[in-house]
């Protein structure tokens, strides 16, 4: 898998990242989670993702970056602080900020993280506050690079605009949702996509004009929460999609024209000889934003979705998957 060297980080990271979000790592089960860890690593991930709120994530990681003495050869990201999603209790503030680092660092068994996301904003709390407690853990050796996640694209302008004023660092990190899908709902509140709205259109034409921040952008839910993953298909050799075991797809980009993309996808992978999960990360790895798919595959699905990172689409085939023309 392709290698890129981000600044500021003095290792490698992987153009795919690999996302700590799932069963097979966030559970109890350490032991199948160094398996599926180890897949990863041997299929070529060096950047992986991980976050507060991933159940036992950050634990079965660093537990396993020491078993394996790989730290030093991996890019880590982590997330946390999620105010605003549906259920969370949690409370944007310089100190939450620094108690979710300290948390993390702890569970970790690291002493810094290279990139640091916030999940959520809480937009009543000044930018300000947010950046001058980012710019002491970073001073203090803590964080590397730091970011957002969920944050609206006019948030982050105020965030570099506050710390240009003020000399010090900005956001140099996003991880908006991106897919070849358009939302119908968003079940967790708060999600910032960068498709399925006029906002995120101008969220993904702006990013693509950044040039001095460098903006490392590592995109979530690469498969359209598993809509496009395969799972869910159109031509009736599984069950009709209704009947697929999570819900969470459905409510998300259950909509025609998501159909229509994912009978495209099936109809396109029949003549490739690729799998629809195949082509939803290289429909991404071929868009002229320059991004980092979060991906969270497991087992023999691990290498599929490796060398999906070489699939070249034309722009005629990216705009067809898309749009049907």
């Amino acid at each position: 898998m392709k290698l890129v060297q981000f600044d500021g980080i003095p290792q490698k990271g992987s153009r795919l990242v690999y996302g700590t979000g799932v069963p097979a790592t966030w559970n109890d089960d350490r032991g199948y989670a160094f398996e599926t860890l180890d897949l990863a690593w041997e299929a070529g991930f060096r950047t992986f993702d991980s976050a507060n709120r991933y159940g036992h994530a950050e634990e079965n990681l660093g537990a396993w970056m020491e078993a394996r003495g790989v730290r030093d050869q991996l890019v880590l990201h982590d997330k946390g602080c999620n105010p605003g999603e549906n259920g969370s209790t949690d409370v944007l503030s310089g100190d939450s900020i620094r108690a979710f680092v300290e948390e993390s660092l702890r569970r970790l068994r690291t002493d810094h993280l290279d990139f640091y996301l916030l999940h959520r904003d809480d937009e009543s709390v000044p930018v300000g506050e947010v950046i001058e407690t980012f710019n002491a853990l970073h001073e203090e050796g803590k964080i590397t690079r730091f970011g957002g996640s969920n944050w609206r694209m006019q948030r982050i302008q105020e965030a570099n605009q506050y710390a240009k004023e003020h000399g010090l660092i900005g956001f140099t990190a996003v991880s908006p949702c991106y897919n070849i899908g358009d939302y119908v709902d968003d079940p967790f509140g708060g999600s910032i996509a960068l498709t399925g709205s006029p906002e995120g259109e101008a969220y993904r034409a702006w990013l693509a004009e950044q040039t001095e921040y460098d903006l490392v952008i590592s995109t979530y839910s690469a498969l359209g929460r598993a809509f496009f993953s395969g799972k869910y298909r159109t031509d009736g050799t599984t069950p009709p999609i209704e009947e697929c075991m999570l819900p969470q797809p459905i409510c998300e980009y259950g909509r025609e024209d998501n159909y229509a993309r994912l009978a495209r996808m099936e109809q396109f992978g029949a003549e490739r000889g690729l799998s629809v999960a195949q082509i939803a990360i290289a429909w991404l790895i071929n868009q002229p934003l320059y991004v980092y798919p979060i991906v969270s595959p497991t087992g023999k699905h691990i290498q599929e979705i490796v060398d999906a990172a070489d699939v070249v689409l034309t722009q005629e085939e990216v705009n067809w998957l898309k749009n049907g023309k």
